[in-house]
Formats: structure tokens, sequence, C-alpha cells
């Protein structure tokens, strides 16, 4: 079951964020990465805050398609 379009969108602030995270050219992400991907991902897919294990990186990328999603309909303006 695919997940449901969402109506909302990246602040501003997360929107270059995570434009800057993009911009990266790196297989691997700091704590400071993870921590951003997975504060995006609690709050716009609705889940308590956690960091899932390094050795999983399907969750990882998994919840990086999901906010490239978020990402590609632009951000809000408030």
């Amino acid at each position: 079951m695919e997940s449901q379009e969402l109506e909302q969108k990246l602040n501003k602030e997360e929107y270059q964020k995570w434009r800057k995270f993009k911009g990266i050219k790196s297989s691997q992400i700091n704590k400071q990465e993870q921590e951003l991907i997975a504060s995006l991902h609690s709050k716009y897919f609705y889940h308590n805050f956690h960091l899932p294990c390094g050795c999983s990186p399907k969750i990882w990328n998994s919840w990086i398609e999901d906010i490239n999603k978020l990402y590609a309909s632009g951000f809000r303006n408030n």
C-alpha cells in the first residue's frame, strides 16, 4: 500500500536544509544528517522521532525518498 499524498509542504527553512543535504555527494550520512532525516520524517509522516540503526540503509533510503517527494512540491510560505 502506498502512502497517501501529503497536502503538506516543507517550510522554507526545512526546504533549504534539505536542498543542502541533497547537494552532498556522499554515500554515508553523518549524525547531523540522520537527525535531519529522522526529524522531518517523523513530523511529516506522523510517527515518533527515532534514529533507525545505521545497519539498515533500506529504512534510511526509504525515508530519504519520502522526503524527496515532499521537497519536489516546493515549500509553504509560512
